[in-house]
This record gives C-alpha cells, structure tokens and sequence, in this order.
C-alpha cells in the first residue's frame, strides 16, 4: 500500500470511503470495470466496515451466509465456504479479508482520519 502524507498530492478519479462490504465491491468495480484509477480509506486498521468495529461476543449474521459472497469474482466464490449457515463475525472478518487480498487491498489506505 502507498503512503499517503499531507505534503503530497495525488490524483484519484473516484474514491470510495470505507472498507466494508460496499467499499470493497465498489473499489472493485470502479477499478476493474470502469478502468478507473480509485482509492479507498478506511478509518480502521483493517478491512470490515461494521463487521470490523463490532466485535461484541456472540454477533452473527441475520441472513444466511450465502448472502455475504461476492459473485464479482469466480475464483473468489468457488474459493469461499462459510462454514456456518449464519456466519459469526469472526468469519466474516475473515472473508473479507481474503476477498481484500484477492481482488482490491492494494488500492485501500487503511487507519486514515478524514477531515473536510
């Protein structure tokens, strides 16, 4: 990942705030559909928007796990079992970092502070 300092500027066509399920398929998309040159920041350490910042015990999914894949990616959808029906955050911190590595991390900045 390229670090991003105060003192340098940079050209970005799109940038997507947020790692989460949305900001991972939209960095996807607008990167390898559109052809776009997109970054995305998260807050975060890491990727996982909700499923990130919400590590109470016992959190789970209210839809079946099926519902959590990526269909953008063939290899990344036959890759991925969930091993649960309802999947546990932990799985889906997991997933989504795998999907991360596979397919958009090099285009996310991670722990960036945004200031308007």
């Amino acid at each position: 990942m390229e670090s991003l300092t105060q003192n340098k500027k940079f050209h970005f066509d799109a940038i997507v705030i947020g790692a989460g399920f949305g900001g991972l398929y939209s960095l996807y998309k607008l990167r390898n559909d559109l052809g776009l040159n997109v970054r995305g920041f998260e807050k975060g350490n890491g990727v996982g928007g909700t499923w990130y910042w919400n590590r109470y015990p016992g959190a789970l999914s209210d839809s079946e796990s099926y519902v959590y894949c990526y269909s953008f990616d063939k290899k990344l959808l036959q890759d991925w079992n969930f091993d649960t029906r309802y999947i546990r955050q932990p799985e889906v911190l997991t997933y989504l970092n795998y999907a991360a590595v596979m397919s958009v991390l090099n285009s996310m900045s991670l722990r960036i502070l945004y200031r308007s």
